[in-house]
């Protein structure tokens, strides 16, 4: 009996390790080629997750980067909407306990003229994994919110300033995930396709008098460079 109970206990912990690493975020990497994706790498965060074909792999890619949201309910989906990219809890969910939720992502398929040329559709394929991951980082935090602060979230988002803060943290959020490289490519992508220097009117600068970083509304590419230098996860790419 206690030979059974000793080699159980080691049996849990070689299974605990292997669940654990399986469960691990991968690395971070600079570029992502389409036809670099397997099955094999990526299924696995399939799990409770709807996803339209279109935009299957890079999606997959991005939710590798959370795996504490691989068992959690997520709904990709594909309509018209002047916003390019948006994520919220699915309305019907919010009082719904923590786990029990589901969340929806919402990919712009047509928008405004002046928002055509960023539409997911038209951007590289590694800045699709970098805009995708900065919206699967904003169901992190939703997931750690009550329904009523998901309430009052929904309040503070009318407010401009919040907003900046909001979506600014999210970015660092996807910096601190491995996405760093990915949101650099969307970060330059856009400014470029929409022939601007600075978003919501952060300098350029990271800090210039009394505006903070956080006034950028979304990391201009010098910002999204300083935050990937800051985390060391990216010490091993940035030294070769």
């Amino acid at each position: 009996m206690p030979i059974k109970l000793k080699l159980g206990k080691q049996f849990f912990t070689v299974f605990s390790f292997f669940w654990l690493v399986s469960l691990s975020a991968q690395d971070p990497v600079r570029q992502f080629k389409k036809e670099a994706f397997t099955e094999a790498r990526y299924s696995i965060y399939e799990k409770n997750k709807k996803i339209p074909l279109e935009l299957r792999k890079q999606a997959l890619i991005a939710l590798s980067f959370y795996p504490e949201l691989r068992d959690t309910k997520i709904i990709f989906r594909l309509k018209k909407r002047k916003t390019p990219l948006t994520s919220r809890p699915r309305i019907s969910n919010v009082f719904r306990g923590k786990k029990n939720r589901t969340y929806v992502i919402t990919v712009s398929s047509q928008t405004k003229d002046y928002l055509a040329p960023i539409l997911f559709s038209r951007l590289p394929y590694n800045a699709q994994i970098g805009v995708l991951g900065h919206e699967v980082g904003h169901i992190v935090e939703y997931k750690t919110k009550s329904s009523l602060q998901l309430i009052g979230l929904s309040f503070k988002l009318f407010n401009d300033d919040f907003v900046d803060t909001f979506e600014f943290n999210t970015d660092k959020r996807t910096i601190e995930h491995g996405l760093g490289y990915q949101l650099l490519d969307w970060s330059i992508f856009v400014r470029q396709a929409l022939g601007i220097a600075v978003w919501k009117g952060a300098s350029e600068e990271l800090s210039v008098g009394n505006k903070p970083e956080a006034t950028q509304r979304y990391m201009n590419p010098k910002t999204v460079e300083k935050y990937i230098s800051l985390h060391k996860i990216y010490s091993i790419l940035n030294n070769n």
